[in-house]
């Protein structure tokens, strides 16, 4: 027993170190777990990925590019992304009715943060540039995709320390004297919530990061990293601390009430959902290796990884899909019909339709990659480090879950 429980301790350990070059922008967010804990000369790595592959076939997905580190929707029918080439990075649009790339912006540096306004017409990058010390600087990049103008937002922080304003095209950022709401078509910036209201929680070096209900009545301040953050939520004049939270940019108010968000430890995560009027929270997803949670506000759903596999939370139904799929940056166009997804670099939209109509296909693919991962256990063989066996355990699990 104590023996079970130290191997847990040092495999979160080891997580805890991998994520946290994760969390601080070191990797491209689509990270290929079986690399770090499976050989890849062993004849099931490169099987493994390729059954993965092809699940997104039997989904009939869309390919749209390779080598793409983020993507989000511009519209119904246009996905914006980041496509990584040797010293630069190039954002591009993509029709998904007429198959076109179009480019968009050249930028060089390294992205480590990528969202788009309400209404797509912007674009908001965080950035990383070499400066003069061996410390990179940061920088915000404002990218207008209508009249494809570039703006700079100077900051000290080099990994993201903005959020979105609810329904505009406005930024949320933090400056001396609090959090400014800065609008790219005017250029103009104003205060909107004084720094004395949550100078208690700020962390020394630390941004903080703001997220506001659409109704905007209702705020919630964090800051922290690696995990660590301390938070205050405001309503009606009373304000208090939103218990367990450890991400400020997988915080999102899914309506005037509630908020998503992850807690838990590293490679033990869960989504939780937060009501503000009662001030309890509920389950919804838990012991994921790390969770990837985004909100599509217009369609109002919930996309998060339970170890890497893409699962779908409708808030109005209330329900869970579990694709099949492994992927990040899981996002939907404002219809509710189709997502993104990054898996291997490679970008994908596939329609949620698809995924329901091909479940028993789906489920034979879960299955042959699930016997795939019990055969290379059973091996024990081409295996990386001492933790891998605790990960391909969790990978079979995860795949023997499918439901039918």
């Amino acid at each position: 027993m104590i023996e079970h429980l130290v191997k847990k301790t040092v495999f979160s350990l080891y997580i805890l170190v991998f994520f946290s070059c994760v969390s601080t922008g070191l990797f491209a967010r689509d990270i290929n777990l079986d690399g770090i804990y499976i050989n890849p000369e062993s004849p099931y790595y490169h099987t493994l990925l390729e059954k993965k592959l092809e699940a997104y076939q039997v989904a009939h997905s869309q390919f749209v590019d390779r080598d793409v580190i983020f993507a989000c929707w511009g519209d119904g029918f246009t996905v914006l992304y980041v496509k990584e080439f040797p010293r630069i990075n190039v954002v591009y649009s993509y029709n998904r009715t007429s198959r076109r790339h179009q480019e968009l912006f050249r930028t060089t540096g390294t992205i480590t943060a990528f969202k788009n306004s309400a209404s797509g017409t912007y674009l908001f990058m965080k950035r990383l540039l070499a400066g003069s010390s061996l410390i990179p600087r940061g920088e915000t990049i404002v990218l207008s995709v209508t009249s494809r103008s570039v703006m700079t937002l100077e900051s000290t922080y080099p990994f993201i320390d903005f959020s979105l304003a609810p329904g505009g095209d406005t930024l949320l950022y933090e400056t001396k004297d609090g959090i400014a709401e800065y609008a790219p078509d005017t250029g103009r910036s104003e205060l909107l919530i004084r720094r004395q209201a949550y100078a208690g929680i700020v962390r020394s070096g630390e941004p903080a990061i703001a997220a506001v209900s659409p109704n905007r009545k209702k705020h919630i301040i964090v800051s922290g990293s690696g995990g660590s953050y301390r938070s205050v939520i405001s309503v009606a004049g009373a304000s208090w601390e939103l218990p367990g939270l450890t991400s400020a940019s997988e915080l999102f108010w899914v309506d005037n009430t509630i908020l998503v968000y992850r807690v838990g430890d590293a490679g033990n995560y869960s989504v939780n959902l937060y009501n503000t009027a009662t001030r309890k929270s509920s389950e919804i997803l838990k012991n994921s290796l790390n969770t990837n949670i985004l909100f599509s506000v217009y369609p109002r759903i919930i996309s998060f990884l339970k170890d890497q596999v893409i699962q779908v939370y409708d808030v109005r139904k209330q329900n869970i899909i579990m694709t099949g799929l492994e992927g990040e940056d899981v996002s939907f166009s404002p219809d509710g019909n189709r997502f993104v997804s990054i898996y291997l670099k490679k970008l994908f939209i596939t329609g949620i339709s698809m995924v329901k109509r091909s479940n028993i296909e789906l489920m034979k693919t879960a299955n042959e990659i699930a016997v795939l991962y019990q055969n290379l256990l059973d091996s024990g063989k081409n295996l990386n480090n001492e933790y891998s066996r605790e990960y391909i355990r969790r990978k079979i699990s995860v795949y023997r879950a499918m439901p039918e």
